[in-house]
């Protein structure tokens, strides 16, 4: 199956499949991101401290902020849909997309 059909055909993984990972690409993979959340976490904070300079933002107001009901269930849902999709990504290749 080349990159990109996988979708067309009805199959809920990425568009190119994985085959079965070590450990060691696992962890290749988790470094990889960590290092990539690293990086945004970083130019937030960047942003953050720009925004309070020009008088736009305290960083004291968004540690402060109490994010209502209904935006924290969607970025809890958003969180548990990222996790339940990667998880599906690196499960047993072939399986169902409702069985991960």
């Amino acid at each position: 199956m080349s990159a990109g059909q996988g979708r067309t055909q009805g199959w809920a993984g990425p568009d190119q499949p994985l085959d079965a990972a070590s450990v060691a690409q696992l962890t290749t993979v988790a470094l990889r991101l960590a290092m990539e959340v690293s990086v945004l976490r970083d130019r937030l904070r960047s942003h953050e401290l720009l925004l309070e300079r020009h008088g736009l933002l305290s960083t004291a107001e968004v540690d402060a902020l109490q994010v209502p009901e209904d935006e924290q269930r969607e970025r809890d849902a958003a969180s548990r849909a990222l996790v339940e999709s990667l998880a599906r990504d690196i499960g047993p290749r072939g399986a169902p997309a409702g069985d991960a």
